[in-house]
């Protein structure tokens, strides 16, 4: 698959849990959202570091720094990728041959972790375990079926 049919392909799938995905398709459209991110967060660097060096955010008033991100070009990007980037993991570990329970065992739950230093160390080494697993060819039906 290439670049412009994965991304096409992930949209198309935007809230599609079931099937598979390639290890191509992952990788391509991880790519799109990682140049999508580049791009829009350039057009902001000024406007954050604006806010960034404003009273309101030094006395810790996150109000304005949300209010930033879901105005800007950047967050707009995040909240039309996320969804997409979850639903072709999921298959991607359909093609592994697992469940798509393991995206939240290696994404969500070591997200939601305290902040100390085993549990920083277990939430790495679920990112490692999930890059691990996303570049893994994926297992043929064909060897599992019951005729063999």
């Amino acid at each position: 698959m290439n670049f412009f049919d994965a991304v096409v392909s992930a949209f198309k799938n935007y809230f599609n849990i079931s099937g598979r995905a390639s290890r191509s398709e992952f990788w391509w459209f991880f790519l799109f959202c990682i140049l999508l991110y580049m791009l829009t967060f350039s057009f902001q660097i000024e406007e954050f570091n604006m806010v960034l060096t404003t009273d309101e955010i030094r006395n810790n008033d996150q109000t304005k720094l949300v209010e930033l991100f879901f105005q800007s070009w950047f967050g707009v990007s995040i909240l039309l990728t996320i969804i997409p980037s979850i639903t072709i993991a999921v298959r991607r570990f359909h093609d592994l041959g697992m469940s798509g329970w393991w995206y939240v065992a290696l994404q969500i739950v070591p997200s939601f972790l305290p902040s100390f230093f085993i549990f920083n160390l277990i939430s790495v080494i679920a990112l490692f375990l999930f890059i691990y697993f996303m570049s893994q060819e994926g297992v043929d039906d064909s060897l599992n079926t019951k005729d063999h």
